[in-house]
């Protein structure tokens, strides 16, 4: 019997890597697009460790210079096999002018206290200005290949790319032994995932100064899928485009299209502007249906025959619709609304009957069926945005200023760690953190308070996480991106 298991699992690993263009070495459970195999942000997983050694988990590998955030974007990373992928968009000065401060600095929500017409006067204003700023900047664009085994770099490829408003954003999707990416300059660009080549690059219908994209594509036979304004298609072996969706949905695109296998053929599901969802026919673009979800910048997600999208409000929340795979163009009619948690742009998981949604700083586990929460959690940090949730076998993962593990089973809320990662790229329990820098002890000192304010500040803060930035996880290994580089930890249990 476990002769013919082995059999079957190494028929199974050949036929993924057949899938996969035969180029790349391939294990089971990858993480090849923006939330995972299915887009549903979870993938299977053997056994996983439940806690960390008190002096903290060391990790498989630790790549550095790897910049992040304003200064490199925020995209996801992608596993393939033994192969990680991940995207920065990067600048730097080329001038000795000295730029001083910005006149017209960005503004948070809770900053932007003026009318409508004022804000989208000053709005304006940081537009032009940043664009002068810029010209003292050279920008480039960077395509990482590394080994999840070894973290050693297998690939490297660096070209020269545009300013844009704010970093371009869009995570790599690799699929027929090709990585598939959407880049300054509302350009899509194709590369062979072995050497990393450009096998194509086709510039998007469209106008361009500084707009900025952060969709990923997803892949369907040989067309290509992404949104950049409206939604294009592509033909994967040369790049030219296929169809357009509405142009009337030209705006600056976050959210990532999914694929619906019907029985009538493959449908694009997308979310566009003015929190709107529209199905396409994938083979010649036709205009299939449309539904009002109040969607913002998250990717909707498939379960069977439930299309389930989140929107940016309450009002909106989580919401589940019904899908007819023998009547693709018949509208889908709501199921259920969960209107208890919203975010602008982070995905929930779907694990089998159970929905994982994250909003503001409330976690809940809500049944597929009828939409009803089994548990719901506030969580103790800061407000997140943009950054989803992963699930892997019976845990869920959440990259948010630290790495947090929680038990998925059950029906209330069962936190396993909440880790911080330190300088060293340990993932260490916040507690035994604190004890291994004598924390209490730097406090009792003259000025002890500002030390130990700053030492955390080092230790834990400054080297956590990238927020609104999501890990990947693939054959036990949850690979995270952090401010300046990338790390990954092998969390199988031992």
């Amino acid at each position: 019997m476990r002769f013919v298991t082995a059999v079957l699992w190494m028929l199974g690993t050949i036929a993924l890597g057949m899938s996969l263009g035969g180029t790349l070495p391939n294990v089971a459970a990858d993480w090849p697009q923006w939330r995972g195999p299915q887009r549903t942000g979870y993938v299977d997983a053997g056994p996983l460790r439940t806690e960390l050694p008190t002096e903290g988990l060391e990790p498989v590998w630790k790549f550095d210079s790897l910049a992040g955030g304003t200064s490199g974007g925020w995209s996801s990373p992608v596993v393939v096999g033994d192969r990680v992928f991940v995207y920065a968009h990067t600048k730097v000065k080329n001038s000795d002018a000295d730029l001083g401060e910005a006149k017209f600095p960005w503004l948070s929500p809770d900053k932007r206290t003026m009318s409508d017409a004022e804000y989208q006067e000053y709005e304006t204003k940081r537009r032009d200005e940043n664009e002068r700023r810029a010209k003292a900047y050279s920008f480039s664009q960077r395509l990482l290949c590394l080994s999840l085994s070894s973290g050693e770099v297998v690939w490297d490829k660096i070209e020269e790319t545009v300013y844009t408003r704010f970093t371009q954003s869009s995570t790599p999707c690799v699929a027929g032994g090709k990585v598939f990416l959407l880049t300054p300059a509302r350009t899509a660009k194709c590369y062979d995932a072995s050497t990393g080549e450009v096998l194509w690059s086709q510039p998007l219908p469209g106008k361009f100064r500084d707009e900025f994209f952060a969709s990923s594509f997803v892949v369907d036979g040989d067309t290509a899928i992404v949104c950049c304004g409206p939604v294009f298609a592509l033909s994967t072996d040369d790049g030219h485009v296929l169809w357009t969706g509405d142009t009337d949905a030209e705006y600056q695109s976050h959210s990532s299209p999914l694929i619906w296998k019907a029985k009538q053929g493959s449908v694009v599901i997308a979310n566009t502007s003015g929190g709107r969802t529209q199905a396409y026919r994938a083979k010649d673009g036709s205009k299939l249906w449309e539904i009002k979800t109040g969607v913002g910048s998250s990717t909707p997600i498939l379960a069977g025959d439930r299309l389930l999208t989140y929107g940016s409000s309450r009002k909106s929340g989580l919401t589940a619709y019904t899908l007819d795979a023998s009547q693709i163009e018949k509208t889908p009619s709501q199921v259920w609304q969960f209107q208890r948690a919203a975010d602008s742009g982070t995905t929930p998981v779907v694990r089998g009957d159970e929905v994982f949604v994250q909003g503001e700083k409330r976690v809940a586990k809500i049944n597929l069926n009828d939409g009803k929460a089994v548990w719901q959690t506030t969580l103790r940090i800061s407000t997140p945005k943009y950054t989803s949730l992963i699930g892997a076998g019976e845990q869920l993962f959440f990259g948010w200023e630290g790495i947090l593990a929680i038990d998925a089973n059950g029906d209330k809320f069962s936190q396993l760690y909440d880790a911080e990662i330190d300088s060293r790229g340990r993932l260490i329990r916040g507690e035994d953190l604190r004890k291994l820098l004598e924390l209490d002890k730097v406090a009792s000192e003259e000025d002890g308070l500002s030390k130990s304010e700053a030492l955390w500040q080092r230790e834990a803060v400054k080297s956590g996480p990238l927020g609104c930035c999501t890990p990947a996880f693939s054959n036990g290994h949850l690979v995270v991106r952090l401010r300046d580089s990338l790390v990954c930890y092998d969390l199988r249990r031992q």
